[in-house]
């Protein structure tokens, strides 16, 4: 089975891009992941979310795919030209702080006039398979590990297990049962003296 996600127009140079892309090719998707978590580099987490968006599209429909047999097996970065960033329209209900980071540049012209400065933009396409000659090459076993199954119990071990789940007395219940099998005698007073079996007879 083959996933795929894809990226549009993402606001970055195909150039870095691929240097991120090209550690991820063809790895498990858990290593892919968790090299993605560990680098420094802008488009990253980005790239992380598309790879756990091809995940999801895998899983989708209930088709019982399992994630850690998926492998990377292409990710392609094609360059989607370069334009200038939107004017001041929509830079208006963005914060100060995120301004610097999202306006647009201008640049002078002849005769007076001001050109804007284009940004590189770029397409990100990730494809997740687990096929068995995509695995081999990404030096895995051709079949994914298999959860071990659990052996059936014993005639020993169920009785054992049967003993332990039986419902015990509360404690209470278990006084109360003692006490009226075994009446206690009364107990003599200090100081007072027992009679004698001959006294008070003349």
């Amino acid at each position: 089975m083959e996933a795929v996600a894809r990226l549009r127009h993402y606001r970055g140079s195909a150039q870095k891009v691929r240097l991120v892309a090209d550690l991820i090719r063809m790895k498990p998707v858990g290593r892919a992941l968790a090299m993605l978590r560990a680098t420094q580099k802008g488009c990253a987490p980005d790239i992380k979310k598309l790879v756990e968006s091809a995940v999801a599209n895998a899983q989708q429909n209930g088709s019982g795919v399992d994630a850690d047999a998926l492998v990377v097996s292409r990710i392609l970065v094609d360059g989607a030209g370069r334009k200038p960033l939107q004017r001041n329209s929509m830079i208006r209900s963005v914060s100060n702080y995120k301004k610097r980071y999202a306006r647009p540049r201008f640049m002078s012209g002849p005769q007076g006039r001001m050109w804007l400065v284009t940004r590189p933009f770029c397409h990100v396409t990730v494809h997740l398979s687990d096929d068995p000659v995509v695995r081999r090459k990404a030096g895995l076993t051709a079949e994914p590990a298999r959860p071990v199954a659990k052996k059936k119990t014993g005639k020993v071990a169920a009785a054992v297990a049967k003993a332990g789940a039986r419902p015990t007395a509360p404690k209470g219940a278990a006084k109360a049962e003692t006490k009226d099998a075994k009446p206690k005698a009364p107990r003599a007073k200090k100081g007072a003296k027992a009679a004698e079996p001959g006294a008070g007879q003349e």
